[in-house]
């Protein structure tokens, strides 16, 4: 009869290529994702031996030994660890003091762990297994070591979690800035647009008392908010004239066709829905959905506020710029008639007390 090996660990990848190496090898082979569920496999039918990971949810891999070797139907039976975050000497010297049979470093060689997993079963049959455990009066000082060797794992951890964070973060980031530049490269005059209503409305959700993760759901969609213009023709964003009726219609369908490449997309915050409505205005009059007031979602009222100040602000292939000081009384005159009052007042606010100032480009963008 072929021996029967347990395997626990929480990495679905690991455990399947631990179960296909012992099976390739003949051994009888289930697996489980955590210490719990190790020891009820166990008790349901005994193996003649588990190879176990020590960072895992519920009960790790240190609990799971303590409660394996005071176990009187388990104690007897070998128990390997397996483990690619515990590297340490100290928890090797911690983990073969609780009892293990061997402390086994990922990755190794299926031979190798072949070879290790066979010499414990044939110690164990042979009955020279012996196991280095801490006598019973030294439980406080087991437990105070085990807590002080988990705690670190899981900062070490969490420090890693963190930095991996920052780095996809970071590639996010830099993915949607890129997509905005390829972009604003089909016209010149669409330079630094999007990026200035990305910061505007990002500066906008600030003053308005929004929470950083909120203000970087604005940027984003600042950021892509006119990606739907790739659905444009070129000679209609950099027509020097301005554009017929039909040619505006072709122009007013970006937010939908941005709505239909984002909407897929899961992200933190509802980018599809900010970049959909971001031309609706609060009496209705907007498009594409003729949307009024309430029904147009915080982040498409931030968007439309800062598009408004910045494109009134810059150059258009066929109408110069009004300035920035009509632009902001464009949004004073219509605050709560087109524009959502809350975001008009935060927006006057941010240039008229906080003197808030849009870079200048050489190059200007079209903002229809």
């Amino acid at each position: 009869m072929s021996p029967r090996v347990l395997v626990a660990d929480d990495d679905t990848s690991s455990r399947y290529l631990l179960e296909s190496i012992l099976s390739s090898a003949g051994y009888d082979v289930e697996s489980v994702p955590d210490g719990e569920q190790a020891l009820s496999a166990a008790h349901r039918q005994p193996p003649d031996l588990i190879v176990t990971d020590i960072l895992m949810p519920n009960m790790d891999g240190y609990a799971l030994c303590r409660a394996w070797r005071s176990d009187q139907r388990l104690s007897a039976i070998p128990l390997v660890y397996y483990t690619a975050n515990y590297t340490d000497p100290d928890d090797e010297r911690f983990a073969l003091s609780l009892g293990a049979d061997r402390f086994l470093l990922k990755p190794l060689d299926p031979d190798v762990l072949l070879a290790e997993v066979d010499s414990v079963l044939q110690f164990t049959r042979s009955g020279d297994l012996t196991r280095r455990m801490l006598p019973s009066e030294d439980e406080t000082e087991v437990l105070k070591e085990y807590n002080a060797r988990l705690v670190s794992k899981l900062e070490q951890q969490l420090i890693e979690v963190q930095r991996v964070n920052e780095s996809l973060t970071l590639l996010v980031d830099g993915t949607i800035e890129a997509i905005a530049k390829l972009v604003e490269a089909r016209d010149p005059y669409t330079s630094g647009h999007q990026e200035r209503v990305a910061d505007l409305g990002a500066a906008i959700a600030a003053e308005m008392g929004y929470d950083s993760h909120f203000q970087r759901g604005i940027r984003m969609a600042g950021l892509l908010h006119d990606i739907g213009k790739i659905y444009v023709p070129a000679e209609i964003l950099t027509k020097p004239r301005r554009l017929t009726e039909v040619e505006f219609n072709i122009v007013k369908l970006h937010p939908e066709v941005a709505y239909d490449v984002l909407a897929p997309i899961e992200f933190p915050w509802p980018i599809a829905e900010y970049i959909y409505q971001h031309h609706e205005r609060a009496d209705g009059s907007g498009y594409p959905l003729g949307i009024k007031d309430d029904a147009i979602v915080d982040g498409a009222r931030i968007l439309a506020v800062a598009d408004v100040v910045e494109a009134m602000s810059s150059h258009r292939p066929y109408k110069l710029a009004v300035g920035l000081d009509a632009a902001l009384d464009e949004i004073d005159s219509n605050a709560g008639i087109l524009y959502d009052r809350d975001v008009a007042v935060a927006c006057l606010q941010l240039f008229r007390v906080h003197h808030y100032v849009i870079p200048e480009s050489s190059s200007s963008p079209l903002a229809l």
